[in-house]
Parts: C-alpha cells; structure tokens; sequence
C-alpha cells in the first residue's frame, strides 16, 4: 500500500511538472514573461487541490484511491508547487487540449509512467466531464472529443 500511496503522491508531482514545462515551453517561444529560474521555489499548501477527485475519474486504477482503502488524511493532496520567483498557472484542461489538439503525448516506463498517464487524463477529464471519451484499458489509451472537434490522445505505452 505504501508503494500505491508514494505512486499517487509522484502522480501529483508529475502534473505540477507539467504546468513548469509549459511555462518553459511558452517563455523560450517568447509567448511570456521572464519567469525566472522555476526550479527554486518550496511546496506550498493550495486548498484548490486537488485537481481531481480519484474517486470520480474513470480512468485511475481503483487501487490508486487512497481514501476508498481507508487512508484518513488528505493533506498530501493539497500541495503545490510555488517557484521564489512567481507563480504559476492553474492546470487548463480546455487549454490544453487545445494545444494539444491532433497530437499524442506517449508515456514511456514502468508503473509510475501509468500513474502519470492516469493522473494527467483525470485531470482533463475533471475540466471537460462531459467530453466524449474513447478509452482502451488494454493499450492505455484515451481518447478526448468536445464539442469544438477537440481531440486529443493519451497512450501510456
């Protein structure tokens, strides 16, 4: 159980990853302000957190929820990452499937780059719950489709 519960907690610290390489995406294409170094900065509390409840995503193995297993605190969810010199956005998943729109992010590894690939397609399924979704369990792939003709592709393997 520890190893699931460290798994969840590195899911956490992976979608807090990708906010910080967006940033880094968009300042080095000159679409921003200069953020400064985001690797310095501390884990602060956010009660905005978390981007998801496990729980209601369909896609999260049901071994990945902590609170259905009789974990009593919550407060690991609620950390965010705050760089000493600014802040960062909050997770658009309507942003980005638009940026994402036609192309396939593929996660590479072992069980961690599962929980990753679960955690990233809870939490765009959190921004658009009514999206339609094609899902495959066996190749880990999921399929999201909204109403602007957005669709964007998930594959863990």
């Amino acid at each position: 159980m520890g190893f699931k519960v460290h798994n969840l907690y590195m899911l956490f610290l992976f979608c807090q990853t990708l906010l910080v390489v967006s940033i880094v995406h968009q300042a080095r294409a000159g679409k921003s302000h200069d953020h400064g170094n985001l690797f310095k900065g501390s884990w602060v509390i956010d009660p905005s957190y978390p981007l998801y409840q496990s729980s209601s995503c369909p896609f999260i193995d049901p071994e990945f929820d902590c609170q259905k297993y009789g974990r009593p605190d919550k407060q690991y969810l609620k950390y965010s990452w705050k760089p000493a010199s600014g802040s960062l956005p909050r997770f658009d998943g309507v942003k980005f499937l638009k940026k994402w729109r036609g192309k396939k992010i593929l996660f590479v590894g072992d069980s961690l780059s599962l929980n990753m690939w679960q955690s990233l397609s809870c939490m765009i399924h959190a921004s658009v719950p009514h999206a339609n979704t094609s899902y495959s369990r066996k190749t880990s792939t999921v399929t999201f489709q909204i109403r602007t003709q957005l669709m964007f592709l998930v594959n863990a393997q």
